[in-house]
């Protein structure tokens, strides 16, 4: 595989911290739910079907997210939580005791890797090869039922779908640019989540509101300009204004500090495919394309599929269980966020 190097050098004393443990393993637990039948759609919220799919992160060549005075204040300023509800207003969590603690142990900075190797200019199309990609029509089976289209508006008025997937009865699991848009003014408002969506608006269990979405601070403080800056802290949790996992269940999310040499499943809305139709794409993850913070792959995604939880399917058990969340692309590689020991556990502190 050819792997792309993304300069993190924000999220270095994280690295250090977690690559200096003693590799571990650890999973939430996830749910088939009640096997309730389909309903209609509660609270009467609906999709918008001329929404523009909203682009994963496009890493371009040169650029390098730099911690710029790299000070231990800014570092756990970025580990913080901010969360913004369906009433407009902003709320803001320091990083834990527990993740402080774990900050102070890691003070030592290295040297920046190597800039993203992405051609100039922005991708348009993230299909490598032949598109291998394959359409899910048994969308309300488990577990593509949990999964969704998640749409929402930004405050300059654009429509924006993602994808996003159930972890906890109330929980979605996404990509923090499917929340907070820079280029766009902030904030996405009137977020809507359709689980099971199976092209247009057919709804099999209703379209859900939501009641607060939360990303880490690092992807608001650490923005430098360029995508690059933020790509460690893109991810987001979405709560919903009802438990829809009940009756769909939710999906198993965890961390392997010696994952690789796995098969990894995407399941999403990408927008070069008929408005609503769920869609999976596989493809091998070395060992050697893991990183502390991200792993890359030649997966075939497209804008809209931001968000997509990218996980493992053990045949052995029947398990599937979320690695990670896909959120950037380059003409050489798609990557996505990792889930390891830190984002494990942050993503538990917010499970409803």
């Amino acid at each position: 595989m050819r792997h792309v190097k993304f300069a993190y050098v924000a999220s270095a004393a994280v690295a250090l911290m977690l690559a200096g443990q003693a590799p571990a393993a650890e999973r939430a637990g996830g749910s088939e739910g009640s096997g309730a039948a389909a309903r209609a759609a509660p609270g009467g919220a609906r999709l918008t079907t001329d929404a523009v799919p909203i682009a994963p992160l496009t890493l371009e060549g040169g650029e390098a997210a730099r911690d710029l005075e790299l000070d231990p204040g800014r570092i756990e300023r970025n580990f913080g939580t901010v969360g913004h509800g369906r009433d407009g207003k902003e709320t803001r969590r320091p990083a834990s005791d527990a993740l402080r603690k774990a900050l102070d142990g890691a003070r030592s900075m290295l040297e920046a890797p190597a800039p993203g190797e992405a051609a100039d200019g922005e991708a348009k199309r993230q299909v490598f090869g032949d598109d291998d990609r394959v359409r899910i029509t048994g969308t309300t089976a488990y577990p593509f039922r949990v999964i969704g289209l998640l749409q929402g508006t930004t405050p300059d008025g654009r429509v924006g779908n993602c994808s996003a997937t159930l972890i906890g009865p109330r929980t979605l699991l996404t990509a923090a640019h499917c929340l907070y848009s820079h280029d766009h003014g902030g904030w996405l408002q009137n977020l809507v989540f359709a689980p099971g969506l199976d092209g247009g608006n057919n709804a099999p269990y209703g379209v859900y509101e939501y009641e607060t979405a939360y990303i880490f601070d690092g992807f608001l403080s650490n923005y430098q300009g360029f995508y690059g800056s933020v790509v460690p802290w893109d991810i987001g949790v979405v709560i919903l204004s009802e438990p829809a996992g009940d009756d769909l269940g939710w999906m198993d999310f965890g961390y392997d500090d010696a994952l690789g040499d796995f098969n990894a499943n995407i399941v999403g809305y990408p927008g070069d495919k008929p408005f609503g139709t769920m869609w999976r794409a596989s493809c091998d993850v070395p060992s050697e394309a893991m990183q502390v913070m991200y792993f890359q792959y030649f997966c075939d995604t497209y804008p809209g599929s931001s968000g997509s939880s990218v996980w493992l399917h053990d045949e052995s058990t029947n398990d599937s269980v979320i690695y990670g969340v896909n959120v950037a692309e380059s003409p050489k590689a798609n990557a996505a966020v990792r889930i390891n020991k830190l984002y494990f556990d942050w993503l538990e502190s917010l499970v409803e």
